[in-house]
Parts: structure tokens; C-alpha cells; sequence
């Protein structure tokens, strides 16, 4: 018996979206990024791959998407910039110098949040936490 792929409409219907064409060409052009992309840039990316689409959809489908949890927003030099995730709970490693956002290890987040909550009493919700810094590149070419 063959494995078939699951239809590319999939996130969407579970997530209980309306499908649309220009919704999929959003979330196909923003998975598998290692870097988030403003409307600007995902307008332009699209345009440029011959779709036919308006930058106001392309904002109103973005706002949508993160709505639902498809995308995840982060601010970018000021602006609101988004990237496809895995569908787990994780946490961001985002570099300030090159842009680069990566999952971190669940293991190391545990650890990290029960140390936190022994020490401070503090329990922050892990579904979302967001560290910046430097990745590793950007950390080994600092002067």
C-alpha cells in the first residue's frame, strides 16, 4: 500500500480557514523559511512567482493565518514579519544581527523553566517565548 500526501489544504481545513488560493500560495511561500518575511516581502515573492494577488490581501491573509496559528509574527526593524512553525508548542532563538529564527531545543526549555519557577516562583507560559541574541555565525564574526 502507498503513503499519500496529505492534501495542501490540510493546515488550513483544521484550522477551520476557508481555502483559498491565495491563502495557500502564503503558506507554501513561507514554510521551510529560516527567516520571517514582512507582507512587502511575501507580496513581492509571490508576485514574482507569476500569482496574481493584492498587497491588502496579502495583509489581510497574514493577519488571518498567525490568527489561527499558522504563522507566527515577530517584529522586524519595525515591522510586523511572519514564519510558517512547526505545529508543536516551541520556543524562538531569534538573531538580532542577521535575522536567522530557529526552535529551540524542547529539553533545554524545560530544564530552563523548571529552574525558573524553583527559584522565582515564577511560571511563564511555554507555548511562546521568544530569546534574542546572536546566533552562532553571527556571535563567531563579532569583532
Amino acid at each position: 500500500m502507498t503513503e499519500t500526501a496529505p492534501p495542501a489544504d490540510a493546515p488550513l481545513r483544521a484550522t477551520g480557514v476557508r481555502t483559498t488560493r491565495q491563502r495557500q500560495a502564503i503558506l507554501t511561500a513561507l514554510t521551510g523559511r529560516t527567516h520571517a518575511m514582512t507582507a512587502q516581502a511575501v507580496h513581492t515573492a509571490l508576485t514574482g512567482a507569476g500569482h496574481r494577488i493584492g498587497l491588502s490581501t496579502v495583509y489581510r491573509a497574514l493577519h488571518r493565518l498567525a490568527e489561527v496559528g499558522l504563522l507566527h509574527s515577530f517584529e522586524v526593524d519595525g515591522e510586523r514579519a511572519y514564519r510558517r512553525c512547526p505545529d508543536a508548542p516551541h520556543q524562538h532563538l531569534l538573531c538580532d544581527r542577521c535575522g536567522l529564527i530557529t526552535e529551540c531545543p524542547p529539553h533545554l526549555v524545560e530544564a530552563w523553566l523548571t529552574e525558573l519557577r524553583a527559584t522565582t516562583g515564577f511560571t511563564p507560559h511555554p507555548d511562546r517565548i521568544d530569546l534574542h541574541g546572536h546566533c552562532a555565525d553571527c556571535a563567531a564574526a563579532a569583532p
